[in-house]
């Protein structure tokens, strides 16, 4: 009788644990879809609750190193992304956000080294294709920025080529051809597809609008600073 209790007791466990897991894996694919339409403060919500959840999935810290990007905290989103490779020492997504980290505090040569290696690992990625332009071009080679794009893949899986094309355009202050190179990118891509590449850019300040003093600097006191993404 005591083993047949036992036997029930983790039969009970393993039913609390995998409905704990469910619901942790449900809210971090809301937390996701909050941060990708900008509900910032949501997604922090959210990815609260899915690491009381599920603790030791490495896609939650890198979340929460993702909002930090967003809103300028870079030291808090490398440590983050830090915390996604401890957990799991393969996690590409982690590595590619913090490269893009080094990108983003103007840091061209490091983050160059980084994106090289991901290269390395994933020689086909269009996505570390258009990230090793935006790092020659910011880092004031324009030349070879634009002869990089065009040995990227034409037409790609994605729309980094056009966005690619577009962020030297803009550079140039030419915004009629980087407004072709957009239109042309959601015409054949999807919305989804280009939402990357777009916020990439408007993160670099590429963008046909100039940015509002919001944007330029964020309110230190908007959204919930806590172990975040």
């Amino acid at each position: 009788m005591k083993h047949l209790l036992t036997a029930f007791c983790l039969v009970l466990l393993a039913r609390w644990c995998a409905a704990d897991q469910r619901v942790g894996r449900a809210a971090l694919e809301k937390a996701v879809d909050a941060f990708n339409q900008g509900q910032i403060e949501q997604a922090e919500k959210l990815v609260d609750l899915a690491a009381r959840t599920d603790p030791k999935k490495p896609e939650i810290p890198n979340l929460r190193g993702a909002i930090c990007m967003r809103q300028k905290r870079y030291q808090d989103a490398a440590e983050q992304f830090g915390q996604a490779l401890t957990l799991d020492p393969k996690f590409y997504p982690a590595k590619l956000n913090l490269a893009a980290v080094k990108l983003l505090e103007g840091d061209y040569t490091g983050a160059t080294k980084e994106y090289e290696a991901l290269k390395e690992v994933d020689p086909d990625s269009e996505l570390v294709d258009f990230q090793l332009v935006l790092c020659t071009l910011l880092g004031g080679e324009p030349t070879k920025a634009s002869g990089m794009v065009d040995l990227m893949k034409f037409p790609g899986k994605t729309p980094a080529y056009y966005y690619a094309r577009a962020a030297i355009a803009l550079k140039k202050g030419e915004k009629a051809a980087a407004q072709k190179y957009f239109e042309t990118a959601k015409k054949y891509y999807t919305e989804e597809k280009c939402r990357y590449f777009v916020q990439s850019l408007k993160e670099m300040d590429l963008t046909l609008t100039a940015p509002t003093q919001s944007e330029k600097t964020p309110d230190p006191h908007s959204g919930i600073h806590g172990s975040d993404h």
